[in-house]
Formats: C-alpha cells, sequence, structure tokens
C-alpha cells in the first residue's frame, strides 16, 4: 500500500494534507514549550499567581476557543488568559482574544467575587509589516498602573518567546 498515491500531473495525492498535519503538530509542540516557560515564570508565589488550567477550550455556538494557560492572581482577585499563536501576527487575532477573554469574564468569573479578568496574546512572529520578532499584546483594559505593574509585561514575555525559541534551535541542532 503506497501513501501517496500518484495523479495525471505527478503530484502526490494527500500531500498538502499531510504537510499541513506536520506544520500544526509543530505549532502545538512550539506552543506547549511556551506554555510550559510561562507556567514556571508566571505562575509562582512572588508573583502572587498561581495555575487554574491550562488549554482550556471554551464553547460558544459550536465555536472553540482556547485559552492556552488560565492564571488566577490572588492579590487582585483576576483571571488572567494567556493566548499562545505560533505563526505571525494578525490584528484579527486580538479581537478573538478580547471574545475569548468576554467567555472567561461571563462563563468562569463571578463578578461580585472577582476583579475583570485580563488578558494577554502572544504571538511568535510579527506581521509582515512589523519588525521581525514575537508580538505581546497585554489586554488590560480598566486596570490601573500599579495594578498592571504586578501583571506579566510585554517585554518580559516576548523575551522570553525569544528564549523558546533560541532553546529550539539548539535543541535540533544537537539532535
Amino acid at each position: 500500500m503506497s501513501f501517496f498515491l500518484r495523479t495525471e500531473d505527478f503530484q502526490p495525492e494527500g500531500f498538502e494534507d499531510v504537510v499541513g498535519e506536520l506544520v500544526d503538530s509543530i505549532r502545538r509542540s512550539f506552543t506547549g514549550i511556551v506554555v510550559d516557560h510561562l507556567e514556571d515564570l508566571l505562575a509562582v508565589p512572588p508573583r502572587h499567581m498561581c495555575l487554574v488550567d491550562r488549554h482550556v477550550t471554551i464553547t460558544e455556538d459550536a465555536r472553540d476557543y482556547t485559552v492556552d494557560l488560565l492564571l488566577f492572581h490572588v492579590t487582585q482577585m483576576r483571571y488572567i488568559a494567556i493566548q499562545v499563536r505560533a505563526g505571525r501576527f494578525d490584528p484579527a487575532l486580538v479581537a478573538r482574544a478580547r471574545y475569548t477573554l468576554d467567555l472567561v469574564d461571563d462563563l468562569v468569573r463571578v463578578p461580585t467575587v472577582h476583579a475583570p479578568s485580563v488578558g494577554v496574546l502572544l504571538c511568535t512572529d510579527a506581521a509582515a509589516d512589523q519588525e521581525p520578532g514575537p508580538v505581546a499584546i497585554t489586554l488590560y483594559d480598566g486596570v490601573s498602573p500599579a495594578e498592571q505593574a504586578e501583571l506579566p509585561l510585554s517585554v518580559e514575555l516576548t523575551g522570553l518567546i525569544d528564549r523558546c525559541i533560541d532553546t529550539s534551535a539548539i535543541r535540533s541542532q544537537t539532535a
């Protein structure tokens, strides 16, 4: 049995599907590495944050929204929803991240007890019209500057992605 079947133009049938699945698998693996590092960096007592869950899927109207890392800030009494995207930054991702953050507020947060949730969108690469490198968008609307200082900063998050990419490159060279 052949894995690929030849067609008239000699393109292996199903080749694009296999390549697409490989790319998706690599993206999921890299996202997992970033989430592991984020958890190690952020979900620690000195930062007053604890882990709620990883890869939380929220379904609304038969559509899935994923929060890669859901943290809780114990002194601010608020959820922090972090989404990681392996690939280029697209402004449409910000709207989707805001919508996912609204779902966390609606379905997870207890309004009488918890402060409004905040979020972070991390992309491993900038859009084509931007300076190359990772992008971190913090969704800290309505949060005072003093409270923002206790939350993850864009600079430290983009630095983390840079370190993950460097670590991945070193790991692939030694393998």
